[in-house]
């Protein structure tokens, strides 16, 4: 680790992008909005995340599911998938019924990330179509990525309190 590197701070992802100046493609909001089933497989599988992100008065019910067809990779701390034939990944879904749910979701994503359709396979079995995440906008070949996965308790200790501002 870098001399003062504190584990306890983090950068802003949309800070990060700026001082990397990355330049990203983010796809457009879907028009017209429909509501959708979201699978997180980062910071938003915490529900108390989760709930800050969005303002919402109670902590979301979510489950827990798969998709299959992408790998992740890091990004700093920050978790990103990116597709992959043979990969699949183990997060939770929850849905989003307003347009306004899934605008502060792709805020909170940052431009460094862009939705994608993806189908998930639910704990019980039931396969939900149609479905969205967030993957890399940026190249998958990208130097600024790095083999690696996503430790929620870690993240919970470490990096939480900076979203949830308690």
């Amino acid at each position: 680790m870098p001399p003062g590197f504190n584990p306890r701070q983090t950068i802003p992802k949309e800070i990060y992008v700026a001082a990397m100046g990355m330049k990203l493609q983010k796809l457009p909001k879907p028009d017209p909005f429909t509501p959708c089933h979201m699978f997180f497989y980062g910071s938003l599988m915490d529900t108390e995340v989760l709930q800050s992100v969005l303002g919402l008065p109670d902590r979301p019910a979510i489950v827990k599911g798969e998709i299959k067809g992408f790998s992740m990779k890091m990004w700093g701390i920050y978790p990103t998938i990116i597709r992959s034939e043979e990969g699949k990944i183990s997060g939770t879904v929850w849905k989003v019924d307003s347009e306004s749910e899934f605008l502060r979701l792709q805020d909170y994503e940052t431009d460094a990330y862009t939705w994608c359709l993806c189908d998930i396979e639910q704990e019980d079995g039931a396969v939900l179509h149609g479905c969205r995440t967030f993957c890399w906008a940026g190249d998958a070949n990208s130097r600024d990525l790095s083999d690696g996965s996503f430790d929620l308790a870690r993240y919970q200790k470490y990096f939480k309190a900076s979203v949830i501002r308690k």
